[in-house]
């Protein structure tokens, strides 16, 4: 079946809802002039037939009027999105452990729920808190199965050391700034079993998470060619004083990769604008 060219998407905070496809311009403007409106609410009409360089995404206004927000096609919004966990890894971002018959395997978190639930009736032992709502970016995310990831350290397969993040890249259609999209690197949990620690595992993990960061970037980077910037966010929530000094690790280190790879392209004579990551640490400690 022949998917509908327009798509009506109602926007909730800064979440968007699809809500409606039609097939005809017609029967768009048909319903958005029949749409009971308030000033609260935002509608959004979507052209995913659009050709390059013509609009391709309308609001709707008060008066059920479709005005374009400036939003062009373009092929190369089909490329915006982040490396699979299977192209990280072969990519070597995973961080050597100096642990003998230690091993770290990178997958996604919804495949990683019965090791987590192992560790997880350690003390100090804590996966996604409730809290972590408090770090949601003020940015609609496009959400991938690989979004959501674990880190798993065994040694002699026991699972001694887990790291929990997500990694999203801005919806293109709804971006907060249009002349930029952001990508985002929020961690929630880094967890070492005590007998393990000491080792430098935590210090693995950590690096590991910057480099899969640092591979998204540069891909997003070469992708984007300067025709819109992109804008590094670092987000984490420490939930005990060991967090932290790992949060503070994390963003330092997010921080100097930004930089290294802006001067990095800049070399290779690439046209890119200095973004400054935006850094948000939570402390719950």
């Amino acid at each position: 079946m022949q998917q509908d060219r327009y798509e009506i998407y109602h926007q909730e905070e800064t979440s968007f809802q699809l809500v409606h496809s039609y097939s005809c311009w017609q029967q768009v403007v048909q319903w958005a002039f029949e749409l009971e409106l308030n000033k609260k609410q935002k509608w959004y009409v979507v052209d995913i037939h659009a050709d390059d360089n013509c609009e391709d995404v309308f609001q709707i206004d008060a008066f059920g009027l479709l005005k374009p927000t400036g939003h062009c096609a373009g092929s190369f919004y089909e490329q915006v999105r982040l490396l699979s966990l299977p192209a990280l890894t072969l990519e070597g971002v995973i961080e050597p452990l100096g642990l003998t018959d230690g091993v770290t395997i990178l997958k996604p978190l919804a495949e990683a729920s019965y090791e987590i639930q192992v560790l997880n009736g350690n003390d100090g032992m804590s996966t996604f808190a409730a809290e972590s709502s408090l770090l949601e970016a003020p940015f609609q995310r496009q959400y991938q199965s690989d979004n959501d990831v674990a880190l798993l350290v065994y040694c002699n397969d026991e699972l001694i050391a887990t790291a929990l993040f997500s990694r999203y890249i801005e919806d293109h259609r709804f971006p907060f700034h249009s002349s930029e999209l952001c990508y985002e690197l929020s961690l929630h949990t880094v967890y070492v079993l005590p007998q393990y620690r000491s080792l430098g595992i935590a210090t693995c993990l950590a690096n590991s998470i910057v480099n899969i960061a640092r591979k998204d970037m540069l891909n997003l980077h070469h992708v984007l060619q300067g025709k819109i910037r992109l804008k590094p966010w670092f987000s984490a929530l420490a939930l005990t004083p060991g967090g932290e000094a790992i949060c503070d690790i994390l963003s330092e280190a997010f921080v100097e990769m930004n930089d290294d790879i802006i001067e990095e392209l800049m070399d290779e004579g690439m046209a890119i604008s200095y973004q400054d990551p935006v850094i948000f640490v939570e402390g719950m400690a």
